[in-house]
C-alpha cells in the first residue's frame, strides 16, 4: 500500500515513488507539490475535513513531497521533514497518542524522510535512519517482539540505519543504503521471503542487492540493483524473478496485484484482476506481466486495494479498476477495465 524510497537514491525511482498512493477506497496524488485526494472519506482519509466521499479530486495540501495510504488512513510528508496524518485512528495508526479518527491532518511528533502505511499500522523513517512504528500489531508488524498495538511511535530495535521503508497489509519492510532488506510481521503466505510461513515479530535480514521494496496484502515485491523484479508470497515463500520485463524503475502494490514501471515509461501489471485493476480490458487474473495499453511516458505509479494509478510526464493522471467509492476520480462510481483520465480542479 504505502511505500517510500530515499528521494536522492536514484533519479528514476525518485521520480516514481511516493507521488501516488491508494487505500481500500481512496486515492492520493501529488502533482507539483499539491496533494489531491478522492474516493472514500467516511473516516476522513481524504483530509479535507468533510467526511464526504469525493468522486472527483479535491485539493488538500501544498508543499507535499510524498504520500502513503493505509486501508482507511493517510500520511503526507512535507518539506522540512514534517509528517501529517489523517483518517481512521481507531488502532492507533495515526501515532498521535489517541485512538481517534481525524478528518483534518494532524502533525506527528517526528521529523522524517519517509513514511509507509499498512492496513492499520504506520512506519516513519526518521532523519537519523531509525524506523518508528505505531498502530495495530496482531501479526508483529510493529517489530517490537510483541503482538500489542500502540498509538505512539517507538523505534524498531535491531535495525541498522535505513534509507527506505514499506508496509504490506500486515507486514513491514526496511532496507539500507547497501541494499540489505529486513522484513517482519505476517508471513502466512510467505511474504517475508524467508522460505517459511512463520511470522516474525522482529526484523529478519532477508537478502541483499535491494534498491526498493513494496508490500501488498500477502506479498512483497523488490526492485534490485540491476533493474530486475522479485516477488515473494502469492505462490512462493521465497523470492522469484518476474520474467518478461524491461529494467524496472518503480513498483506499486495493491491487495493482490502489482504494477511495475519500466525504464521504457510503460506500466506492466500482474496479479488479481476481478475489478479490472490490471487495466487490460478484462477481469481475468494472471501471474505474467503485460503492459497497460495506452499509457506511455509514465512518471509515477500507485496502487490501492483493487485500483491503479499512473501519472504521466506531461502531468496527466490516469486511474483504473475498482471505483465503487469514486476512487478513480472520474466523477462516477463505474468500475473501469482500462485507464481513464482524472481531471484535476
Amino acid at each position: 500500500m504505502g511505500r517510500w524510497v530515499w528521494a536522492w537514491f536514484l533519479w528514476g525511482v525518485a521520480l516514481a515513488q511516493g507521488l501516488l498512493a491508494g487505500g481500500q477506497g481512496h486515492s492520493l496524488a501529488v502533482i507539483q507539490g499539491r496533494l489531491y485526494a478522492f474516493g472514500w472519506n467516511y473516516d476522513g482519509q481524504l483530509g479535507d475535513g468533510s467526511f464526504l466521499n469525493r468522486s472527483k479530486p479535491v485539493r488538500v495540501l501544498e508543499g507535499v513531497l510524498e504520500v502513503a495510504a493505509g486501508n482507511l488512513h493517510s500520511l503526507a510528508l512535507l518539506e522540512g521533514g514534517l509528517v501529517l496524518a489523517f483518517g481512521n485512528g481507531e488502532r492507533g495508526q495515526l501515532g498521535d497518542g489517541t485512538f481517534a479518527t481525524k478528518g483534518k491532518p494532524v502533525e506527528l511528533p517526528l521529523k522524517a524522510r519517509g513514511v509507509a502505511a499498512g492496513y492499520s499500522h504506520t512506519l516513519v523513517l526518521g532523519l537519523d535512519g531509525r524506523v518508528y512504528t505505531a498502530g495495530s500489531n496482531e501479526e508483529g508488524q510493529l517489530g517490537d517482539g510483541s503482538r500489542r498495538g500502540r498509538n505512539r511511535f517507538a523505534p524498531v530495535e535491531g535495525l541498522p540505519p535505513a534509507v527506505g521503508v514499506a508496509a504490506g497489509y500486515f507486514h513491514s519492510l526496511a532496507w539500507t543504503q547497501s541494499g540489505e532488506l529486513y522484513a517482519w510481521g505476517s508471513n502466512l503466505s510467505g511474504q517475508l521471503g524467508t522460505g517459511t510461513v512463520e511470522s516474525s515479530p522482529r526484523p529478519q535480514r532477508v537478502l541483499t542487492g535491494v534498491r526498493l521494496a513494496v508490500g501488498g496484502g500477502s506479498f512483497t515485491a523488490l526492485l534490485l540493483e540491476d533493474g530486475s523484479v522479485l516477488i515473494a508470497g502469492l505462490d512462493s515463500a521465497t523470492f522469484r524473478k518476474v520474467e518478461g520485463l524491461p529494467k524496472a524503475v518503480a513498483l506499486a502494490a495493491g491487495w493482490a496485484h502489482l504494477l511495475i514501471l519500466g525504464e521504457d515509461g510503460r506500466v506492466y501489471a500482474l496479479g488479481e484482476n476481478e475489478m479490472g485493476q490490471l487495466g487490460d480490458g478484462t477481469q481475468e487474473s494472471r501471474l505474467e506481466p503485460r503492459p497497460v495499453e495506452g499509457l506511455l511516458g509514465v512518471r509515477a505509479i500507485g496502487a490501492g486495494d483493487a485500483h491503479s494509478l499512473a501519472l504521466l510526464a506531461d502531468g496527466r493522471l490516469f486511474a483504473w479498476g475498482d471505483n465503487r467509492f469514486g476512487q478513480l476520480g472520474d466523477g462516477t462510481r463505474e468500475v473501469r477495465l482500462r485507464p481513464v483520465q482524472v481531471r484535476l480542479p
